[in-house]
């Protein structure tokens, strides 16, 4: 009986872990994609700004 209980357990970790890192390696790639388009935005903007002419 200790030994099912022991085995279920490491069963449920692994599995607790496996997803758990799934979804942290899918949040920081989340991160990285709102910071890189954070800098476009701002790039393409400041790069607007330089094509203006002035006064306007």
């Amino acid at each position: 009986m200790l030994l099912a209980a022991s085995e279920a357990f490491a069963k449920t970790f692994g599995l607790i872990v496996t997803f758990g890192g799934i979804g942290v390696v899918v949040n920081v790639i989340l991160v990285y994609v709102a910071i890189q388009i954070r800098g476009e935005r701002r790039q393409n903007r400041e790069y607007l700004e330089s094509r203006r002419p002035p006064g306007t």
